[in-house]
This record gives structure tokens, sequence and C-alpha cells, in this order.
């Protein structure tokens, strides 16, 4: 771009109604349209939001939690679906863009996506996570570099990572391969313990790490755990003591890594940074990793956009964007 944009940047702090995917949503269409109304041209929201993080994975074998997947999957969000449209109608109300990170059902499995809206309502990105962490994998399919977009916008170059995606140094040499400017990076809460290699302050140094690395500003959304999904999950006084109240973690930084806004880890919230695009420029002259930076001659990255599907149906997938207006008509 030849011109360098303010903006207002939001990261939203929430809870889910566990399990709950209308109640859920229309507390995500309340924080979309607050936000919207302090001014947020750009809202991140933590990861599986709509309808919560899948907790108990860690807390018991798979066959202990089918259970509650079975009820993720009966609540788990579907493209063309009211809830997309209620998301839309917030997006459009708020007139701002909009990443909410969901599970969403695509015939019979499910994947964590970030679903991007601009500020018509129209939905016009997906990213699917490419893989998904340990435990996750008895929940979550992968996705693909086709699903991984940097939008071009008027509040410059948006796009979006979940959780240990960050961890992936392939996964953050395509982004910056792609220019991005503004990051969502999408989170569920930080492990209690400091020593985890999921503590809260290790999900913090993987944003940190980011925002050098590709000179970006980053929207770090997360959850709180709070005693109603503790009453809706934890079975067991040992399941119980796994969690503890809090552990989020919300900032916004610059793309020097300094926080320019942040939340207690205990409270829901949305905080708010208003920023210079042009503020990537110096970091840039210092480290453009896929560019001046870079070492070619030595090092490349090939990346695969190309949708990769096992069954092939005439037609594939529709890659195009979804406007406000056919998501009315659903």
């Amino acid at each position: 771009m030849s011109t360098y944009p303010k903006a207002r940047l939001a990261a939203v702090q929430m809870a889910p109604v566990m399990l709950d995917l209308d109640a859920t949503t229309d507390k995500v269409c309340e924080r979309i349209r607050e936000a919207g109304a302090a001014g947020a041209n750009v809202i991140g929201f933590p990861e599986a939001m709509i309808p919560g993080y899948p907790w108990w994975i860690w807390m018991g074998d798979p066959g202990w939690g089918m259970r509650y997947y079975v009820e993720l999957f009966k609540n788990a969000v579907e493209i063309l679906s009211p809830q997309v449209r209620r998301l839309s109608e917030a997006a459009r109300d708020a007139q701002a863009y909009v990443c909410v990170s969901v599970t969403e059902k695509d015939g019979g499995s499910l994947y964590l996506t970030q679903l991007w809206f601009d500020p018509a309502g129209d939905l016009v990105g997906k990213h699917r996570k490419l893989k998904a962490t340990n435990a996750e994998m008895t929940i979550w399919g992968d996705g693909d570099a086709s699903l991984m977009p940097v939008l071009d916008t008027e509040f410059g170059r948006l796009g979006g990572l979940q959780c240990w995606e960050h961890y992936i140094p392939l996964n953050v040499a395509t982004m910056g391969a792609m220019n991005e400017q503004v990051h969502v990076s999408s989170w569920p809460i930080g492990l209690p313990d400091p020593t985890h290699p999921f503590g809260v302050q290790q999900c913090k140094n993987a944003a940190d790490y980011y925002a050098l690395t590709n000179a970006c500003f980053v929207i770090q959304a997360s959850q709180i755990w709070t005693e109603d999904q503790a009453d809706r999950l934890c079975d067991t006084p040992e399941r119980r003591a796994m969690m503890q109240v809090g552990c989020g973690f919300t900032r916004i930084l610059g793309p020097n890594g300094v926080v320019l806004a942040e939340l207690p880890g205990d409270e829901e919230g949305i905080c708010y940074a208003d920023v210079d695009i042009a503020d990537t420029i110096p970091v840039k002259f210092f480290i453009d990793t896929a560019g001046h930076y870079s070492t070619p001659g030595m090092m490349q990255l090939y990346v695969d956009q190309t949708e990769h599907r096992s069954v092939h149906l005439e037609g594939g997938r529709d890659q195009q964007p979804v406007t406000f207006e056919e998501l009315q008509e659903e």
C-alpha cells in the first residue's frame, strides 16, 4: 500500500456459555457491537469462542469425553446458519472487521476456524487451524493453506492464527511472506501451572515473538476460566482442581513487541489500542524475514495453497466471499 492508515484495534477477553451455541453467539454479538460503539476498526476474539473450548480432552480419556463431543457437534457453527447471520449483522452494525474463532461443522467433521467479517457484514475469509494440538486431534480435523488468508483492507493487511500455530516456524514464515500488518492471535486460557509449556507466560511469549518476527501489530485475545465452565465439565474434585478461575492474558502488541494495552487475567472485557500502521516500517527496516532479511540462496519454503480434499465433488468448495445479502437469504 502507498498510504498507511491509523486504526483502533480491539481485543476481547470473555468466557463462553459452555456448549450453548445460541447463548454464546448472542454474547459474542454483544461484544462486537460494544467494540464497534467504542470506535474499533478491527476486533479479535479468543480461540474456540463459539461454543467454548473442549477442555474435557485434557481431563479424561476420549471415551469419557464422548458425551461432551456429542454436545459440541450439535452446537458447532455451520457457515450458512442463523448464528453466522447474527455475527454478520453484528459486524455490519459495528462497521468493523471482526475475527471470531469457532468450532466449525463441515459434513460429519469439526474444525477450529477463524471467521472474518468485513464492515459490510460479508464473510470475507476463514482460517482453519492447520494441525490440531495433541489431544485436540480427537475433536478437530486439519486445515490446509488454501484457508490461510491475509486480507488487504483499508486498515492494513489482516490475518490470524490460533493457539499453538504461533509456535510453528513455517506458519509464521508463511504469514510473514504475505506481509501481514495486523494479526489476530486467538487463544483459550493459559494453564495455571507456571512451569507448563502451555502456561500463561508461555502463551504470551508466543505472541511477543510473533509480533517482532513478522513486524506486525498483534491482537492477542484469550478466554478466561469460570466456575460456570467448571460446573458444566468437571464431575470430580480432581478435574475441578486442574483449572483455576481467570488465567486470561488478553493484550495488544506493537510491531516492536511493546504492550500497548492489556486486561487483568480474571475478568471479561475489551482492551483497545489506537495504532498507526506506518509503525511497522521501522521494524521491517531491521528485519523483514520474507524480504531483505531472508536467505533464499540457502533456505526456501514452498507453500501449497491449493485446496486438498479426500473426495472431489464437481464444483468443489466455493471460496468466494459470502455477502451480507446472501447470508440473509439462508
